[in-house]
């Protein structure tokens, strides 16, 4: 009877125990946040979320998922509910979108801001605010994955036309050609080395005619200087040769007009004077007495007195 006593009160020990330990964990992990619902629409998937996942407001824990499930109106949405922090301040610009955590292949909802909708987003247990889920990166490229798949695959394709046998045939072709264009190249080098050497002594002769130029316009632009001197000069000289030409037409003008009538009359006169006296001295040779009786009368003309008429002519 004893022993049958001892194994009741070890048995109501042990549920009293086991009642003790369970009420424990329960206020343990009993949430004593103050937390408000939202709802969290999703068309892209959704994967490794799962309930009891965290919610976290730019890096920081401010909530969990609630539950998920499909939209009863559109089956290709997914609808998250989501339960946030009263302290979080999500406005009606805030988005979501999917984050894993590490390698464990375990996703969580990252929220987020743009700071273009500033105003509270209004939420409640009947009509919880809706935050839209973008794309992640991981889900981007997914997208992109195929079209780069595809690009790759045509590259691929397009390397294989090229490296076809009759276009490896044309190119060892070509590289057989190279060679020997290169071995040309190096033979008309070595042939124009010494040209090359002479064209460096001749680029030291012509730095040195430079030099002599440099010198040779140094002295061209003293005498330019000179010569325009001299062009003042010769201006100065050219307006006193064009006064001296003034001068000579006003001494022309008065030769042609004055000076060469008189000089035609007293030319003239000259001559009749010297007729006369050539006359005067013929009849001195012929008669010098006159110098001593005087001229001689004139013979009578015709009709005068003593007028006698020549022989052979009648009267």
């Amino acid at each position: 009877m004893e022993s049958r006593a001892n194994v009741i009160a070890a048995g109501l020990f042990v549920i009293t125990l086991t009642v003790a330990l369970i009420f424990t964990a329960l206020w343990l992990t009993r949430d004593s946040v103050d937390r408000l619902p939202y709802l969290v629409v999703s068309k892209v998937p959704v994967t490794g979320l799962h309930a009891k996942a965290a919610v976290r407001l730019r890096g920081v824990d401010v909530g969990r998922v609630d539950a998920i499930a499909f939209d009863p109106k559109n089956p290709r949405t997914i609808l998250v509910n989501i339960s946030v922090d009263r302290s979080a301040a999500l406005t009606q610009g805030t988005y979501s979108q999917l984050a894993f955590q590490g390698v464990t292949g375990l996703s969580y909802i990252a929220l987020d801001d743009e700071g273009d909708k500033s105003a509270p987003l209004v939420t409640s247990p009947d009509a919880p605010g809706r935050i839209e889920m973008r794309r992640s990166l991981i889900d981007s490229i997914g997208e992109s994955s195929v079209d780069l798949l595809h690009d790759a695959g045509v590259a691929a394709k397009r390397v294989n036309q090229l490296l076809s046998d009759d276009n490896l045939a044309h190119f060892a072709g070509t590289l057989k050609s190279t060679e020997a264009a290169a071995s040309q190249l190096a033979a008309l080098a070595g042939k124009l080395q010494p040209a090359a050497q002479s064209i460096q002594g001749l680029a030291t002769d012509t730095r040195g005619a430079v030099q002599k130029l440099d010198v040779l316009l140094g002295d061209l632009h003293g005498t330019t200087v000179e010569l325009t001197q001299h062009l003042g000069a010769f201006d100065q000289v050219g307006r006193g040769a064009q006064a001296v030409g003034d001068a000579s037409a006003a001494l022309q003008s008065t030769l042609v007009d004055d000076t060469l009538p008189r000089l035609t009359q007293a030319t003239d006169d000259l001559a009749r004077t010297s007729r006369t006296l050539d006359r005067f001295l013929s009849q001195i040779q012929e008669r010098p007495q006159i110098l001593v009786f005087g001229a001689p009368a004139p013979a009578p003309g015709p009709g005068e007195a003593g007028f006698v008429a020549p022989a052979g002519e009648k009267q």
